[in-house]
């Protein structure tokens, strides 16, 4: 028996529904959270807090991520908390060391420095990138529908898509052709959405790398606090509009009458919650076992295809005395190494932090096949050691200054001189190894300029997506995107709110 009513009940704690929850509780929707035991972006060891993945934060630019944030009256706390990054970022390989900085007389000058043979193309590039970037940022503005579904967000889409002025054979393009098959500067263009969007990087489109690269190059920021100072705002916004937010719990079970969403069922209490709309910020995998019967979303499977998992997302976390980072390393470096059979991975993204005046916190993130991580033995246990290894080559005193050594995923225990693996306590210990790997998916159909795969609107009425597979091809930026574009949604199909919507002050900017 049902217990409780809610407008909509958001399942997952992750940067996209927590911002969709946010938006449907300012403009007056009654909001429930559950966490649906989605591990929080950082963990103990110790004294020390460390990631469980890397937090890349490029959305101050953006003109979706400045919509939302004036919207919940976040921005001037947000502009507070970011600071400017420069250089943007590095790249380390073979016989290369090139900075990639967002003034452009020093980028420059590194292209002399390091590839003064290919000058022009690499201009040409960083113009090409910065002239789409402008247009989406024109289409961004007006706050569509990503993907569109009905024939009046198709219309709309159809209309903004003129601005970006782009060929038919856009996605066919290559966009390095000037460059040689095996010339460096291919590496660089592409690492940045190989780490930041949530599609497998062979999948990768030509507009979600261009964004991607002209987002980390332009609007690359420190966030202070990372992505658990930016889920607290939100959670904060959330309980400031009579939203809930139950974190520890989740959802066993998805009611349906008559294919139409009536609430979910608590896992433990059997408590069910009657709901308008459920909104799933997990993925679509997890959301299937919530079912009663899958057969609904076999049609949907049929038309765009159902995602294929292809890698693994793991982070290796490395606390060292401060002074041994080397002067002029930049905060991010994306690493490639030479390809070998006892590498597990090529390409590497070093993040750099400092903890305090004695101490910096080294995070490096790679992509592991799945097929290797399920398949191989012992193949798990040989990548903490494998990427100490190649750490070492940047870091040339590593050894000399490592305070501790500890991954989430690879069930190992910290390695340090102090006594700190007591420090894990049994919850902890439950919240490691491979299963908390982010997952990394290929979709067998890309839409919307090549950046969206599932849709928000699902085969069951009102069950609706807003997670990581709704606009994957954008990474953080698609997160927004996506949970923009779910609130229109629910905004939208529920006009008894309509009064609400008519009252927002989404224009002031102080």
């Amino acid at each position: 028996m049902s217990s409780s009513y809610y407008d909509v009940v958001v399942l997952g704690t992750d940067l996209a529904p927590l911002t969709c929850s946010a938006l449907l509780a300012k403009r007056g929707f009654r909001v429930l959270v559950l966490g649906q035991n989605v591990p929080s972006p950082t963990y103990d060891v110790g004294p020390f807090t460390l990631p469980r993945r890397t937090f890349h934060y490029v959305l101050g630019q953006t003109p979706v991520a400045r919509r939302v944030m004036l919207e919940l009256g976040l921005h001037q706390s947000v502009r507070r908390f970011t600071h400017a990054t420069d250089p943007a970022f590095q790249v380390a390989l073979a016989g290369h060391r090139f900075d990639v900085s967002n003034d452009d007389a020093r980028l420059a000058g590194e292209i002399e420095r390091e590839f003064p043979e290919v000058k022009r193309p690499i201009d040409d590039f960083h113009k090409r990138a910065a002239r789409l970037g402008e247009r989406l940022d024109a289409m961004f503005d007006r706050d569509l529908v990503f993907p569109p579904d009905t024939f009046l967000e198709r219309q709309r889409m159809q209309r903004a898509r003129k601005l970006l002025e782009l060929p038919r054979d856009f996605a066919e393009q290559d966009i390095l052709a000037e460059f040689p098959e095996e010339h460096a500067f291919r590496a660089v263009a592409h690492l940045p959405s190989r780490f930041e969007s949530e599609i497998d990087p062979e999948q990768s489109a030509p507009l979600s790398m261009l964004r991607l690269y002209d987002n980390c190059r332009r609007g690359s920021l420190r966030f202070e606090g990372g992505l658990p100072a930016l889920r607290t705002m939100l959670m904060q916004k959330i309980q400031a509009h009579s939203g809930l937010v139950r974190e520890t719990e989740r959802a066993d079970e998805i009611l349906l009458q008559r294919n139409h969403v009536s609430g979910v069922r608590l896992f433990g209490t059997g408590e069910e919650i009657t709901c308008g709309f459920v909104v799933v910020g997990v993925d679509v995998a997890q959301l299937l076992r919530l079912l009663p019967d899958r057969a609904a979303f076999e049609g949907l499977f049929e038309r765009v295809g159902e995602p294929l998992l292809r890698h693994y997302r793991y982070t290796l976390n490395v606390v060292i005395h401060a002074r041994g980072v080397p002067a002029g390393m930049s905060r991010d470096v994306y690493v490639v190494r030479p390809r070998t059979p006892n590498a597990v991975a090529s390409e590497l993204h070093v993040r750099s932090e400092p903890i305090d005046a004695s101490y910096a916190l080294i995070s490096v993130e790679a992509l592991l096949p799945s097929r290797r991580v399920e398949d191989e033995e012992g193949y798990i246990l040989r990548v903490r050691a494998n990427l100490m290894h190649a750490l070492r080559d940047l870091l040339p005193f590593l050894d000399e200054h490592r305070v501790l050594v500890d991954s989430p995923h690879d069930g190992l225990l910290p390695e340090s001189k102090a006594a700190l693996s007591g420090s894990l306590d049994s919850t902890a210990l439950m919240r490691r190894g491979p299963a908390t790997m982010p997952a990394v998916y290929s979709y067998p159909v890309l839409s919307t300029l090549g950046v969206c795969a599932l849709p928000i609107r699902t085969p069951v009425s009102r069950l609706l997506l807003c997670n990581s597979q709704v606009v994957p091809g954008l990474g953080s930026e698609g997160a927004l995107v996506a949970a923009s574009s779910t609130a229109r949604v629910v905004s939208w199909a529920d006009r008894g709110k309509a009064w609400m919507r008519r009252r927002l002050w989404t224009k002031v900017e102080i």
